[in-house]
């Protein structure tokens, strides 16, 4: 059983290109903050940049004698788990290579990038089939305690959709020739397949529950083969997924009819579910992440853990005016995990460790760590 209580996001290489750091070192770090677990990327499940910068700019160098494996043996040693890290349907370099794969919303447009975004629906059988490919690969190599899959939803901004967004402006995808031949043949329903706009007006007015449980199962048909590919080579290995943190009345029940992620039917192919509930992101305040956190462990008999914000984050470019806080206190992110403490779900994650490594010499670093390292020592 993997110790869930506190973890930490490493979706970068800072502790080892930024501040010179051993394996050794930072694995004391990381149990000195009261770590139990870590959710890292690695030299064979890199990562992209996203909301934070990931991808490593100079692949030679230094980087070359970064010992993914080491660390985490490091990690073992004193008693941390490890979870490898790979993005599903999220690679902007496949995508910008194989435009044919991009999907179409409601509106007949073809997706494009916002911000650093653009997904891949998860009925793309090349996209699973690469990323399956990474897997078998690297789960041999790193012996992980569990697999995290990021991104593993229908194409979707979720941090851009704020409390007051109106959800019928938003794109719903995916309405592409592909995918809705796959709906029919599966739905036994007939739909105008190369004509997105009145698919989707037909499936709206005549198909919207159908269309729903098939978005939702394909989504656990994309994780249940991922899920197989790592435990055929290591049995017992945790899958982890990142879970949108939206109640199921938030935008008439976006998260299942938009975003296909039904807890429930999840629970299937899912061991832990990773709740991204940055409260600062979406606006809320520091009760929400415990408060959505519980929600979701309604709907599971799962280990469900939220993952809350070490530093405000999109503030500017075309996220700039929305009405974010610029700050998150240390006194508020003290009250966010106050509240996790007290609620049902099973731990919690911080985004992100080199955040974390950034202030820890900061007295706001300081009290952000001792909060951390008491979370429910008691």
């Amino acid at each position: 059983m993997i110790d869930l209580r506190l973890g930490f996001k490493i979706y970068d290489n800072d502790w080892f290109l930024k501040y010179g750091m051993t394996p050794e070192q930072t694995a004391d770090e990381l149990a000195g903050m009261g770590a139990t677990f870590v959710i890292a990327q690695s030299r064979y499940l890199p990562m992209q940049d996203s909301a934070v910068e990931s991808q490593v700019r100079e692949p030679g160098g230094r980087y070359e004698n970064l010992d993914d494996f080491a660390f985490r043996n490091a990690l073992g040693d004193r008693g941390i788990a490890y979870f490898g890290c790979l993005n599903i349907c999220f690679d902007p370099a496949l995508a910008a290579a194989h435009p044919e794969l991009l999907p179409i919303d409601q509106f007949g447009k073809t997706e494009e990038k916002q911000d650093w975004y653009i997904g891949l629906p998860p009925d793309r059988q090349e996209n699973l089939s690469h990323t399956k490919a990474m897997l078998e690969r690297a789960v041999p190599a790193l012996d992980p305690d569990g697999i995290h899959l990021g991104f593993v939803r229908w194409p979707g901004f979720w941090e851009i959709w704020l409390p007051d967004i109106d959800r019928g402006k938003m794109p719903d995808y995916c309405y592409s020739p592909q995918t809705l031949r796959r709906f029919c043949e599966e739905a036994k329903v007939d739909l105008p397949v190369t004509e997105p706009v009145e698919a989707a007006r037909i499936i709206a007015e005549r198909y919207r529950r159908e269309w729903r449980d098939w978005k939702c199962g394909v989504t656990v048909d994309a994780i249940g083969q991922m899920r197989k590919a790592v435990q055929a080579r290591r049995p017992g290995t945790a899958i982890a997924i990142n879970t949108l943190p939206f109640f199921r009345s938030d935008f008439k029940d976006a998260v299942e009819e938009v975003f296909g992620q039904d807890i429930a039917r999840l629970s299937e192919v899912v061991d832990v579910f990773e709740v991204m509930s940055y409260h600062q992101i979406l606006r809320r305040d520091s009760k929400w992440p415990a408060q959505i956190g519980t929600d979701i462990k309604s709907r599971t008999t799962r280990e469900v853990i939220c993952t809350l914000q070490a530093k405000a984050l999109y503030l500017e470019g075309m996220h700039a005016g929305r009405g974010r806080s610029s700050t998150i206190s240390p006194d508020e992110f003290a009250h966010a995990v106050e509240e996790l403490e007290k609620s049902v779900v099973d731990g919690m994650c911080v985004f992100t460790f080199s955040q974390i490594l950034d202030m820890r010499d900061t007295d706001q670093g300081r009290r952000i760590v001792d909060r951390l390292r008491g979370f429910r020592r008691n």
